[in-house]
């Protein structure tokens, strides 16, 4: 007949416990849960700021066409106010040129400001100078 057997010898000879505790399984994964919190909102933050920098590039874009053609305009006017709505990217932007007297005679302010349809936050504002014979 053969001795009975030692629980511990069998799973470990030489007498140590080896493995992680559940305490330290725990541990490790309390910390790769906050860095995973950390990147995920890591990237929701550039996807948020890549989708405002591509809106206020569009409305760049309509802010500079409409100062161009603000300047193609010809008429006595010296006070002038204009709006539309504009689309570039596939998005529709709301536009207003503004055109006002300086202290200086025949020299006029250029004003455009640019937002989203139906958003009153400006999201771009161009300002230039022209003369009457510009205008």
């Amino acid at each position: 007949m053969t001795p009975p057997l030692n629980q511990s010898a069998i799973t470990n000879p030489t007498g140590k416990d080896k493995g992680f505790t559940l305490v330290e399984v725990l541990v490790s994964l309390v910390i790769f849960s906050v860095a995973i919190l950390g990147l995920t909102q890591a990237g929701t933050q550039t996807v948020a700021t890549l989708t405002q920098l591509e809106q206020k590039t569009y409305a760049s874009i309509i802010a500079d066409n409409q100062l161009a053609l603000a300047r193609l305009r010809t008429g006595p006017q010296s006070s002038l106010t204009l709006s539309g709505e504009a689309e570039a990217g596939g998005r529709a932007f709301d536009y207003r040129v503004i055109r006002k007297d300086t202290d200086v005679p025949n020299f006029f302010e250029l004003v455009v400001t640019v937002n989203a349809v139906n958003s009153p936050q400006i999201l771009i504002e161009r300002r230039a100078f022209i003369t009457a014979e510009a205008s």
